[in-house]
């Protein structure tokens, strides 16, 4: 066997064969996903940079329309159609797409004809080649046009080879909105099928695919010529955000790095037909959630905690009205788009490999966007869908956030692939897709890599977008902070709304599995976490947004006392289960944990309602898995950090604060001894204790009950009644010591021994038994039975109590005894003197010693520390008042001077401040003062004083004196709380200056109480400012108010408002922060105060300095991007203004609007109607602004009586134009060109409304108008507009009726008869009469009359006009209801108008019609019933009768046949001949002299013959009834007959339109004479003048003549005007004209100069037509007299050309004299027939003359 190269070159080539159509075919198979063509088409268009796309669905008959020219396919689609067929069934024929990107460049064409080779360029999303060749999913042969070339796809011979053939337009392309030309994609559909989808769903996919289109802008949906859908989107300005330095930019492999991210506003609009959301998809119900929960204490401490579906009660929808299915539904979304352009770095490897992959190099640059949609946007989204597409999904449902994880968001690369993207909002990038692009290439490795890189950033962007919410709310949190009302409260309103912000970003953010793959949700959720260098996330909590591991999960029980420690807010643990679940996963949000307890209680001191909640979670503590060693240590941590205050009450004075470590009793409530009482520091306060059992507080706390004896040693200790005040004292208040022993005595025998001897030791030597001699110790007491002497210690409660049983038994083992010893009375008679007789001598003794100085204060104080017990209250009172007490003296004072001396009451305390203060100090001498010492005691209850009275510390703090105001300062506020804090009121010193304050230039002073504030952005308000050293207590001792109040604002901001924009922002975003502490009527003042400061809008110069204008806040409106505030118009009727964010929120209360409301202009435009139109400029700028106002309609009712009477609307008048005018206008003529409309401002009252199209055009020169729009008609009919038909009024004159129903009649009757029902289908309730009453005897009758006159009289303002016309139907109707009768009249003279039988019907079958049923009844009467039954309309039992009725005749036929048969075959053969009808040709004049004038008469003779015989033999009875009446019953006179002859000729007048739409109804004389009539009214041709005359003739050529010849507009001169209809290729006349020049000029000359001459014709009231085909000879357009070429040629040309021109002078003579009768009779009739005669018999004498003149002519020749 030879080597591979031998065996290479002994081969032989052969081709390899690809079945082109199966390749495709395979293809086509992977691309799964939904409207694949139109995803590739619509991607094609933005990488060319595309603005503007349209879709076309197009049926069969359509584009049979558009081929034959009937329809021009670059007409204008109407919106909003009348009729349009099933869009869910419709076959349709062919789509079509186009776009105004760049045409095609050869490249372009080149690669179309090639399968799997991509756009090279690596900035264009496609890349396999296959996109185009998806459109062979839906058609064989499609057909390309671009720029100035075409190709089409074919299959050649119908087998599987694909060929294209290329070529040259023939015409310029057609131009797009924009400018640019169409590249545009036709698809000749293989078979006939309907929409590929539901025309919602189709919206909505294009909604959804325009979000992320770079160039793209306006994309359309057609079915037809109608526009169902149009989506708009508009890019705001991109603003650059800034990169958390936390974040890490780079990707894991480094390949990809972020090296920007800015945002954007995306404003997407769209406008739907009604009927398109009926046709879409059903909403989905919205899921139930799910409850969740955790485990126990130690592992998370937390119980159980689960969430509960909530369900909403349906609100209650407002009763709606039947909605139109053909109305134009707008709506819109605002949606934020964040990008992040991202470096791409490559080994040279990888680039290779991706290149291979993807047939492009790989960018070195991109971006990846993500929608984000705000909590706001979010909100206002829904109550659209609920209310507006209630029934069905908004067409952008695809771009609403997906909150819930139904996988609706979706990864972009260009178009929605059907990858989700597992978070709520889509994404877009360069990812490298499959081949079908339907998901992300995660096989190949190198696709791989990259597309993970990819993710990474799409995680690392989401992270980012999420960063910048949680800094939004951050910055919320700490404005509501910087506004904390009372307690320090912070605003419960805005709180929830940052919790429901932050939640809806979290569910935002929540990632969810994602499909087809879960790689990529997988992905992204590990960037969003891993970006983080700190592996961290913000979130929100009850302390602002902090660091999640700073977070506790929300349980309700620590919701109660862990106040300081950030928690989860219940709504956002319940609202965003998938994202907290994901961060407890990953540990980033911990549970409450005992040390985040211990820490609580450490930082912070509990309120008694928290500590007993705290006290409650510690009993329900789960301590099951711990050692009892470690219970204890659990418990002695609890209890040394757990502490609370007790507020006050009326036993103390003061709130106490109580560690839980200090407790050791407590005091249940069945416990004898009452709380009320005063208690020991260590026993827990009844308040607490009473919310549990004793058996808890012993078991968990180890706390034991309070007994008696404990309590007893408690009020007893010499520290307890030092403090305890004198009616708590049992040795002081003999009240108190009663209620103290009756309760012990109660316990007693319920004491153990032991600790009754201990209570007995207790009281034994206390002075706590209340006798009569005051309160004795027990063994100096005596019970009443010892009553010996008179001042003997008897015991006595004050109450009356008797002693006896359990209390004399207490007493008796205290040692109260019951008799006196005997040594006592002994010692009472030796001892006569009173006992306290040497203490007085002494106090005399004392008072002389210290006058005379011999003592000091030091003696003074010894002496009554010793006698203290024995002195009474009076001498204790003479001490008070005696001044002899010496104050120490000043320094530097004379020592030799008199020492002053005064009470106590007027010295301090011998201490080194009150020598500071410089206030009197008691002169103690050399020993050092003890202020706890028993002379300080003594001295203190002789009056000295211990501190400064408030007023004279405040005094002192005012004092000039620098030294004295801080010592005092220092002094008031280190004393505040134990001296000053209770009798502080700062409304008592206002008039004094003693608070240390700048002022905001910086001067230093002292200020009053209500002259400083605390907060530093007050300043900018021209406040005084407390020190800077002084913020951090003022707020709580001085009570300084941190913000100066609204009135002192309001008297500033009046007095001396902001004098710049930059003052008046800094001012206005201080008063946002206060905006919530003005009253409604202090707002009210600022709504109407000029404070803002404000410059013209309009200036000369920029140059020039503008005067600010001081403005009222409720005149002025913001500036923002949308029309009104941007408008000219409104720039100079509003003040527009913008001084931030923040100051605009406090401007927005005080009245500034978002921009001026529609109630705002319509209340400027009514006060001065006049100078608004003058600003608007035109009248359609202010007629716009009629139809906003109008839109509105919900206006005050002093505005509308206002409106009422102000000339404000806009009307307008039509006034005839001469013709001087209209032919120098240069304008394309049309039906309204030949009247000049005058507008005006005029009262509702002076406006009509068009309700009568026919009276209004009558009347059009006497009437102002209402715009014809149905909104402005509404708003004008609302304030007192009339409707024309209340003005006129219309008087009906059927002449000359027939008494019996002719054949015509009967057949309308019927008519109405059987159609009425359909008229009535769905709309019963709204008829007059019932259908079958119509039917029933006379009660309805139809009858031919020769005319009807319709005489309409107009009054208006006062005055009458009337106006006469003939009308070809009308009824009149007698009665009322089922006993009414009604007569239908038709006119004989007029061509029967069907609308005039339908509107003068339905004034009789209905009630109230409107003019829509007039047409409606027109349609449905004019229509062929198998149309009506595509329609809708219940048809069956009319068809089923007429069927009947129509065997019943074909019965009838055939038996009369057969009758006829048989007396045929019964009668002798006459042998004559069928008679045969001769087709008319016009008669030959011979040549020869032998004929003469004989043989012209006899042709003459003939001609007449046979146009007669085109009319009826009823024209002799109607030419009598047609004739004038004559008052004696004679003939009319021939001298009427020929003025109205004068009349026709003088009608006869030239055509000034270039373009004869020929739509109308028109005489004319017809080829065949079939049917008698010539009126061929259902012509639809256009003819279009040829540029010049020829022979003074004007020339006009059929439309369907006209070549493509694109070399005319060259040829032809400036001079000539072509005019032609919009979207016609403009042809070459020359041919046509070269061709038929000859002929024109013969036929001019010999023929028509002759006629017109005879007739006294104008010159150029004669028109020469030419045609290809049709029977239209000539016709008469409003007195402008048309002949066909055509036939001339055929008839007479040649004749005419040898010099024979009778004959067509005999034709033609009998042809103009028709008509020009029509002049005076529209219709075919007898009285047209009776003019028709008048005319050739007045000129036949001359004809004649002329005849013979030519004749004699020709035989001269």
């Amino acid at each position: 066997m030879g080597s591979r190269n031998t065996l290479w070159d002994t081969g032989h080539d052969e081709e390899v064969q690809v079945d082109q159509r199966a390749l495709i075919d395979k293809v086509l198979a992977r691309y799964s996903g939904e409207f694949t063509v139109f995803r590739e088409l619509l991607q094609n268009a933005d990488d060319a940079a595309a603005r503007t796309v349209e879709i076309h669905f197009n049926t069969e008959a359509y584009l049979a329309k558009v081929e034959s020219g009937i329809q021009p396919p670059e007409t204008e689609p109407s919106f909003s159609p009348s009729t349009l067929p099933n869009l869910k069934t419709q076959p349709l024929a062919q789509w079509s797409f186009r776009n105004d990107g760049m045409p095609f460049r050869d490249e372009d064409w080149n690669r179309l004809t090639k399968i799997a080779v991509g756009n090279p360029d690596e900035r264009k999303i496609g890349a396999f080649g296959v996109g185009f060749y998806s459109l062979f999913s839906v058609t064989d042969e499609p057909f390309v046009q671009s720029g100035q070339k075409w190709m089409g796809f074919y299959w050649k011979d119908n087998k599987d080879q694909l060929y294209t053939r290329r070529g040259d337009l023939s015409s310029p392309p057609s131009i797009g909105p924009s400018g640019a030309p169409w590249t545009s994609f036709d698809m000749p559909l293989r078979e006939a099928s309907p929409l590929p989808g539901l025309p919602a769903d189709i919206a909505r996919f294009l909604a959804t695919s325009l979000t992320f289109m770079t160039n793209l802008r306006d994309v359309s949906m057609f079915f037809d010529d109608h526009r169902l859908a149009r989506i708009q989107k508009d890019v705001g300005v991109s603003k650059s955000l800034i990169m958390p330095s936390n974040l890490k930019t780079k990707s894991p492999q480094g390949i990809m790095e972020v090296k920007a991210v800015d945002s954007s506003d995306l404003h997407v609009t769209a406008k739907v037909m009604r009927c398109v959301y009926q046709t879409g998809t059903e909403k989905e119900g919205v899921p139930a959630k799910s409850s969740r929960s955790s485990g126990g204490f130690f592992s998370s401490l937390l119980g159980s905690l689960s969430t509960h579906t909530l369900s909403r009660t349906p609100e209650p929808q407002p009763p709606t009205k039947e909605p139109e299915p053909f109305e134009a539904l707008e709506s819109s979304v605002l949606l934020k788009v964040y990008s992040a352009q991202v470096d791409v770095k490559l080994d040279k490897q990888m680039s290779t490999e991706l290149e291979r992959a993807t047939k492009k190099k790989p960018p070195t640059t991109c971006s990846l966007s993500l929608i984000y949609t705000g909590k706001y946007e979010f909100d206002a989204s829904e109550p659209e869908d609920e209310w507006q597409f209630k029934d069905s999904e908004g067409v952008f449902q695809g771009l609403r956030a997906d909150l819930d994880g139904k996988g609706t968001a979706k990864v972009f690369i260009g178009h929605a692939t059907s990858q989700s993207t597992g978070i709520g909002g889509h994404i877009s990038t360069r990812f490298i897709p499959t081949v079908e692009r339907e998901s992300i290439d995660l096989v190949d490795r190198n696709v791989s890599q990259w597309n993970k890189e990819l993710l990474y950033v799409g995680g690392f962007l989401a992270r980012l977008v999420y960063e910048v919410q949680m800094s939004d709310i951050r910055e919320a949190w700490n404005q509501v902070e910087k506004g904390l009302g009372p307690n320090n409260a912070m605003d419960e309103t805005a709180i929830v709304g940052l919790e429901s912000t932050s939640t809806h970003a979290l569910r935002f953010f929540s990632f969810y599995p994602t499909t087809p793959s879960s790689v990529v949700g997988s992905q992204m959720e590990a960037s969003f976490f891993s970006c983080a260098q700190d592996q961290s996330v913000p979130i929100i909590s009850t302390k602002g947004i902090r660091s999640a591991s700073e977070v506790r999960y929300y349980h309700p029980t620590f919701q109660s006392f862990m106040k300081n420690l950030p928690m989860l807010p219940k709504s956002v643990a319940d609202g965003a289960l998938a994202m907290v679940a994901a961060l407890r996963r990953k540990g980033m949000l911990p549970d409450v944990s005992f040390k985040d307890v211990i820490g609580e209680l450490s930082q912070r001191t509990l309120t008694e309602e928290e500590m007993v909640e705290c006290l409650k979670w510690r009993i329900n503590l789960d301590t099951g898995g711990i050692k009892e060693r470690d219970k204890e240590l659990v418990r002695k941590q609890f209890l040394d950090s757990a502490v609370f205050f007790v507020p006050n009450d009326e036993r103390f004075k003061e709130e106490r604060t109580i560690r839980l470590a200090s407790i050791e009793t407590f005091v249940s409530p069945k416990n004898v001894i009452p709380a009320t009482l005063p208690l020991p520091p260590h026993t827990l306060p009844l308040s607490v204790s009473k919310n549990f059992t004793p058996d808890s507080l012993r078991s968990f706390f180890g706390w034991r009950d309070l007994d008696v004896v404990e309590w007893v040693e408690y009020l007893i200790a010499p520290a307890t009644l030092e403090t305890l005040p004198e009616d708590e004292n049992m040795t002081i208040s003999a009240e108190f010591s009663e209620q103290v022993l009756n309760i012990v005595a109660k316990m007693w025998s319920s004491i153990s021994t032991a600790r009754q001897t201990q209570m007995i030791t207790l009281l034994r030597d206390k002075t706590v038994i209340p006798t009569r001699s005051g309160l004795k110790t027990p063994g100096e007491s005596y019970f009443s039975n010892a009553n010996v002497f008179q001042d003997l210690p008897i015991v006595a409660f004050l109450s009356g109590t008797a002693i006896k049983g359990s209390i004399e038994k207490f007493l008796t083992s205290l040692g109260v005894m019951k008799h006196v010893d005997i040594h006592i009375v002994l010692d009472r008679f030796v001892n006569c003197l009173p006992p306290h007789y040497s203490t007085v001598y002494s106090l005399k003794l004392v008072f002389r010693m210290i006058n005379t100085g011999d003592w000091g204060v030091e003696d003074l104080m010894k002496y009554l520390v010793a006698v203290k017990t024995s002195l009474k209250p009076t001498e204790l009172e003479k001490l008070r008042h005696t001044a002899a007490f010496p104050q120490e003296r000043e320094p530097n004072t004379d020592s030799s001077s008199p020492q002053m001396r005064t009470t106590p009451s007027e010295l301090y305390e011998p201490s080194n401040v009150f020598r500071v203060l410089q206030l009197p100090v008691l002169d103690w001498g050399t020993q050092r003062w003890k202020s706890k010492s028993e002379e300080a005691k003594i001295l203190f209850d002789l009056g000295l004083r211990r501190y400064p009275d408030l007023p004279v510390i405040i005094g002192l703090m005012a004092s000039p004196d620098p030294k004295i105001r801080r010592t005092a300062l220092k002094y008031f506020l280190d004393e505040f709380y134990t001296r000053y804090s209770r009798s502080y009121n700062p409304s008592d010193f206002l008039h004094l200056a003693y608070i240390p304050a700048v002022k905001p230039d910086g001067t230093h002073f002292l200020a009053r109480h209500n002259e400083v504030f605390m907060d530093p952005e007050c300043a900018v308000m021209g406040f005084s400012l407390a020190k800077q050293g002084l913020r951090n207590v003022v707020c709580t001792k001085l009570r300084l108010q941190m913000d100066p109040p609204t009135c002192s604002i309001m008297d500033i901001l009046l007095a001396s408002p902001p004098a710049d924009p930059e003052t008046a922002r800094k001012c206005f975003e201080y008063l946002t922060s206060r905006m919530a502490e003005f009253s409604s009527a202090e707002i009210d003042r600022l709504r109407e105060a000029p404070i803002v400061p404000t410059t013209p809008s309009e200036t000369g110069s920029s140059d020039i300095v503008q005067e600010l204008i001081m403005a009222r806040p409720r005149e002025c409106f913001f500036k923002c991007d949308r029309e009104l505030s941007s408008s000219r118009i409104y720039a100079k009727l509003f003040t527009f203004v913008d001084f931030g964010a923040t100051a605009n929120h406090f401007l927005r209360v005080c009245g500034v609007k978002d921009q001026p409301s529609i109630q705002d202009v319509a209340t400027l435009l009514v006060e001065d109607p006049k100078g608004f139109l003058e600003l608007a400029g035109s009248h359609t700028v202010y007629l716009e602004q009629l139809r906003t106002i109008a839109a509105y309609g919900n206006y005050t009712s002093d505005l509308i009586s206002q409106m009422r009477a102000s000339p404000f609307l806009l009307g307008y008048r039509r006034t005839p134009r001469s013709t001087e005018e209209t032919s120098a206008s240069g304008n394309e003529p049309n039906e309204k060109d030949d009247c000049d409309l005058t507008f005006d401002l005029l009262k509702p009252t002076e406006v009509a409304i068009v309700d009568d199209s026919i009276a209004y055009s009558l009347f059009s020169g006497s009437i102002y108008a209402a715009p014809e729009e149905d909104i402005l008609e509404a708003f004008y009919q609302k304030l007192g507009s009339p409707r024309i038909t209340s003005l006129v009024k219309e008087e009906y004159q059927p002449l000359e009726i027939e008494e019996c129903e002719s054949k015509s009649a009967a057949e309308t009757r019927n008519l109405i008869i059987e159609r009425f029902p359909l008229l009535l289908h769905n709309r019963n309730t709204r008829a007059s009469v019932r259908p079958v009453w119509l039917s029933q005897d006379d009660n309805f009758t139809v009858r031919n009359c020769q005319k009807i006159e319709l005489k309409r009289t107009l009054t208006i303002l006062g005055e009458s006009i009337s106006k006469t016309q003939e009308v070809s139907a009308t009824a009149i109707f007698t009665g009322t209801g089922e006993t009414s009768r009604a007569r239908l009249y038709l006119s004989e003279d007029d061509q029967l108008d069907m609308f005039e039988v339908a509107n003068s019907m339905c004034k009789f079958l209905l009630k109230n019609p409107h003019p829509q049923d007039s047409l409606l009844f027109m349609t449905i009467l004019s229509t062929d019933l198998q149309a009506l039954g595509r329609r809708g309309y219940p048809v069956h039992r009319i068809l089923h009768q007429h069927k009947v009725e129509s065997e019943h005749r074909a019965a009838r036929r055939a038996e009369g046949a057969k009758g006829r048969r048989q007396l045929v075959e019964a009668s002798p053969s006459s042998g004559a001949t069928p008679a045969r009808v001769t087709p008319y040709n016009p008669p030959k004049i011979r040549s020869s002299s032998g004929s003469g004038l004989s043989g012209l008469l006899k042709s003459i003779k003939n001609q007449i013959d046979k146009v007669s015989i085109r009319f009826t033999d009823r024209r002799l009875v109607a030419m009598s009834q047609t004739l004038p009446e004559n008052i004696d019953g004679g003939v009319t006179p021939w001298s009427n007959i020929e003025h109205n002859i004068q009349m026709a000729i003088d009608d006869c007048h030239p055509e000034s339109e270039h373009l004869l739409e020929i739509r109308q109804r028109m005489t004319m004389v017809n080829e065949s004479l079939e049917g008698g009539y010539c009126d061929i009214s259902g012509c639809d041709k256009n003819f279009h003048a040829m540029p010049g005359v020829i022979s003074g003739y004007q020339i006009f050529i059929a439309h369907g003549i006209l070549s493509n010849s694109s070399v005319f507009p060259d040829q032809v001169p400036d001079s000539v005007k072509i005019c032609l209809p919009d979207g016609l290729d403009v042809p070459s006349p020359h041919d046509i004209l070269q061709q038929k020049q000859a002929a024109i000029q013969r036929f001019a000359s010999f023929v028509m100069d002759p006629l017109r001459s005879l007739f006294q014709l104008m010159p150029a009231s004669l028109h020469i037509f030419y045609d290809q085909s049709g029977d239209l000879i000539a016709f008469n357009r409003k007195g402008s007299l048309f002949l066909n070429l055509r036939f001339y040629e055929g008839w007479h040309d040649i004749d005419v050309s040898e010099g024979r021109s009778e004959k067509a002078l005999i034709s033609w003579y009998f042809i103009l004299a028709h008509e020009i009768a029509h002049n005076l009779v529209q219709l075919h009739n007898a009285k047209h027939e009776l003019y028709f005669s008048a005319i050739c018999e007045k000129y036949l004498l001359e004809f004649f003359k002329h005849l013979h003149k030519c004749q004699f002519q020709q035989l001269e020749l």
